[in-house]
């Protein structure tokens, strides 16, 4: 599908942000894609074009949504980003997996774009401040970045049965989560690429991608409300933080 623009006006944006809502979320069981499951009445995608959009520099939005929710998102993006707003808006359709929907949200960014940030929209709640900590990072160094958080729990490897057979040492761990964020060149180039596309243990996300191809990847802090909905089980989580940015929101007011 060809992307569909809310505004073309914006053909200078440095900073191009590719917002992945393609996935059809088989393991939380809802039965419409990931990205539209709603929290109080309003869907994922909504969130992260919130957030996006609110960033304070110009930039280009490239929203990858299955191709029957298109018309809906360019709704949705109608309704949420302002008039005159810094940021252009395009809608693509995703493709098979989760590397093709990339790869067609990168092609939907202008030529001047040369920092992308990857972000998933299953991640709602990631705050404008870790998008402009990952951006800044890519500028100042040139590498991949990727926001992380130590791992808390002991952890252990076990076999299909279940039973422990080791304790695995957490200390170099970490849990990555998005915005990841990448040099343009850098990012297409290895999906052009697509090292061990068919290996047995696939990439999982952009930034293994990346190394595959020889780049580095640099870390920055993470933050907890980045939590990505997965299953079930991490509803009640996502509620938790929204109500807590709604009782922020009530005391700046």
């Amino acid at each position: 599908m060809s992307a569909l623009s809310s505004d073309p006006r914006h053909s200078l944006a440095s900073l191009g942000v590719i917002l992945v809502g393609a996935g059809s979320g088989t393991r939380l069981g809802a039965g419409i894609p990931k990205a539209f499951v709603e929290l109080h009445g309003r869907t994922l995608i909504e969130f992260g074009i919130s957030v996006v959009t609110s960033l304070p520099h110009s930039g280009h939005l490239a929203i990858v949504v299955p191709e029957s929710r298109a018309a809906q998102t360019l709704a949705l993006v109608d309704a949420i980003v302002p008039s005159g707003s810094a940021w252009s808006v395009s809608v693509v359709g995703g493709g098979r997996e989760r590397h093709e929907s990339v790869r067609f949200g990168l092609d939907a960014l202008p030529d001047t774009v040369d920092t992308v940030l990857v972000h998933d929209a299953a991640r709602p709640f990631a705050s404008a401040a870790l998008f402009e900590r990952v951006t800044a990072e890519v500028q100042r160094t040139g590498a991949s970045v990727v926001p992380a958080l130590p791992v808390a729990d002991t952890l252990k490897r076990v076999d299909d049965a279940g039973v422990v057979h080791e304790t695995v040492d957490r200390a170099p761990l970490v849990a990555v989560q998005t915005p990841q964020g990448f040099p343009r060149e850098l990012l297409a180039t290895a999906h052009a690429a697509r090292p061990d596309e068919h290996a047995a243990h696939p990439p999982t996300d952009d930034a293994e991608v990346v190394q595959r191809a020889g780049g580095q990847v640099r870390t920055v802090p993470g933050e907890l409300r980045a939590h990505k909905l997965t299953t079930p089980d991490d509803l009640p989580l996502l509620e938790y933080f929204l109500a807590a940015n709604i009782a922020g929101l009530e005391v700046e007011a």
